[in-house]
């Protein structure tokens, strides 16, 4: 491993040795632009520098981890990896923000997760699915004629998102004003980390009074009237759980089509093979869900400890890499390669143990159904070589833009 030059950042602490530091910025890295494409810009820091365990000096000092079954394992360990604190930098005591149920710690995690458990069980989600393929048809059909568009503002943001917002109960004219928000939420400065808590805490505070009152066919109703451990939840815990869903239903699925269009833009030849054959749909999603994750997530340890062959401190932050432990070669051989015919589909991307995303299902069903409709209509698509796709790091990755073309006049009609 390179030993780091490290100009800024927080002091290694005496007792961590100096080849377990790495200078690693999540949000910024410079290998994120050096490279071009945030995934493999992980991957080599892997190869080059790291795979296992280590310290960056950066955002307030924090251990990652990006082997594979150090990550398995540190998710299936609430007991040590807790998930009580959340954010990095650390945001002061008394800005850290209340998600339920993702910070809480088994065993009082499990019965606070059955309401989402049930808000997004298989068979409620595959019955939006016909809602969902209108809508995805519907914005296929509104950019097809044109021959051009970014695809993240016309397609990739509102599709998961609406749908999601409507699952919710949320006025979805407000979509942009949200999106706003969100990226606030995920950024590294506490002021606008805060603010964005504040807001999304002030918007719903008026939908939950008005579901107490006349209950909808949605999530905040189901949330208000759900029991745990035989008691109603309170109105703070109702907030709780509005906070994490606004966070996770507004960007994550999102970011997730970006990636795998990006993808399918400069792969003409895996287009022609899903279009040729739709059935290898649901193995083009998984796949892509592989090699494009889109969450880290954050950890506090709760005593000193030894693991993965480092001394850990009762209090350190440690961020579990899932988008780079897809790319671990001793499970996924020749890692970077998009193979549909990949036998180990056992990647992380929705996290393993008893913080495993309750949304999976949906985000799946979203994907393979956008994927089905956009590969009725579209012909070849590519990026637009005279634009650039920016990138942006942080616990959630995402493209911000990715501009498109195709030949219109080739547009198959589906109706």
């Amino acid at each position: 491993m390179n030993q780091p030059n490290v100009q800024t950042g927080t002091p290694v602490p005496p007792h961590i040795r100096p080849e377990s530091v790495v200078d690693y910025d999540f949000y910024s890295d410079r290998r994120h632009d050096e490279v071009g494409d945030i995934h493999l810009a992980l991957h080599r820091m892997a190869e080059e520098e790291c795979r296992g365990i280590f310290w960056t000096p950066q955002n307030g000092g924090h251990w990652i981890i990006n082997d594979y079954e150090l990550l398995f394992e540190a998710a299936r360990d609430p007991g040590l990896f807790s998930s009580s604190a959340l954010t990095l930098p650390p945001m002061p005591a008394g800005l850290e923000p209340r998600v339920v149920p993702v910070g809480l710690d088994p065993p009082v995690h499990g019965p606070y997760r059955m309401p989402l458990m049930k808000g997004f069980s298989p068979d409620r989600i595959r019955a939006l699915e016909g809602d969902i393929r209108a809508f995805a048809v519907e914005l296929i059909e509104r950019v097809a004629a044109d021959g051009a568009c970014d695809f993240v503002e016309a397609i990739a943001e509102p599709m998961p998102v609406i749908i999601f917002m409507k699952m919710m109960g949320m006025d979805t004219s407000r979509l942009r004003e949200f999106r706003g928000w969100v990226y606030d939420m995920l950024s590294s400065s506490d002021e606008r980390r805060a603010s964005s808590h504040r807001n999304i805490e002030a918007m719903m505070a008026p939908l939950i009074v008005a579901r107490e009152k006349e209950p909808r066919d949605d999530l905040i109703s189901e949330l208000v009237y759900s029991e745990v451990n035989g008691k109603r939840l309170t109105f703070d815990e109702v907030q709780a759980y509005c906070l994490l869903l606004f966070g996770a239903g507004l960007d994550t699925v999102a970011n997730s089509l970006a990636f795998n269009m990006n993808y399918l833009a400069g792969d003409q030849a895996m287009q022609e093979r899903l279009r040729a054959d739709p059935s290898l749909i649901p193995e083009a999603v998984e796949e892509s869900l592989r090699k494009f994750g889109i969450a880290d997530v954050v950890r506090i340890i709760t005593r000193d400890a030894e693991f993965g062959g480092v001394q850990l401190k009762a209090g350190e932050r440690v961020m579990l890499m899932l988008a780079a432990g897809n790319y671990d070669p001793k499970i996924f051989p020749d890692p970077v390669t998009f193979d549909l015919d990949r036998e180990n589909k056992t990647h992380i991307s929705f996290n393993t143990g008893p913080h495993r995303c309750v949304g999976s299902h949906l985000a799946r069903i979203e994907l393979k159904v956008f994927l089905e409709e956009w590969f009725k209509r579209m012909p070849n698509v590519r990026r637009d070589p005279d634009q650039r796709v920016r990138l942006r790091g942080g616990q959630t990755l995402a493209l911000e833009n990715l501009p498109l073309l195709w030949d219109p006049s080739e547009v198959v009609s589906a109706r």
